[in-house]
């Protein structure tokens, strides 16, 4: 696929488009651990819920399945 991007630069193609830098406050590494523990507890819960549901479903489908043969 070829690309959009042209060969050549521009004028003033050097200058920075990026968005400044950001002094990270001090306590950056700690609202970040917490926000990964949260996430980490709310994919093991929805595992979890998946799993009972998944058994649930298989019971069900099992006593369909008896009750219609």
């Amino acid at each position: 696929m070829p690309s959009n991007e042209p060969l050549c630069g521009f004028p003033g193609a050097n200058t920075r488009r990026g968005a400044p830098a950001v002094a990270l406050d001090a306590d950056f590494n700690v609202r970040w651990t917490a926000w990964v523990a949260r996430g980490q507890a709310h994919e093991e819960l929805v595992r979890r819920k998946l799993v009972v549901l998944a058994g649930l479903l298989a019971m069900g489908t099992a006593i369909v399945y008896d009750l219609a043969h």
